[in-house]
C-alpha cells in the first residue's frame, strides 16, 4: 500500500482485536460482502483501538 501498511482482511468485529499489537504494520480492510450495519460497527472499534481502515466507506454511505 501506499501508506506503508499491509492489508489486513478483516470480517467482523473480532478480527480487528489481532490488529491491536500489529497497528503499525497491518492496516484493516473490510471485506467487500460484511452489511453496511457491521461495517459501521468495524470502522467505529477500529477508531477506538486506533486502527487504520482503508476502506471504511466501501459501497455505503457512511454518517459522518
Amino acid at each position: 500500500m501506499p501508506s506503508g501498511h499491509k492489508a489486513f482482511l478483516v470480517k467482523n468485529v473480532k478480527d480487528l482485536d489481532v490488529l491491536l499489537l500489529h497497528s503499525k504494520t497491518y492496516a484493516a480492510e473490510i471485506s467487500h460482502n460484511v452489511s453496511a450495519r457491521n461495517r459501521v460497527e468495524i470502522v467505529a472499534k477500529a477508531k477506538k483501538l486506533g486502527v487504520k481502515v482503508t476502506n471504511p466507506k466501501g459501497r455505503v454511505a457512511l454518517e459522518a
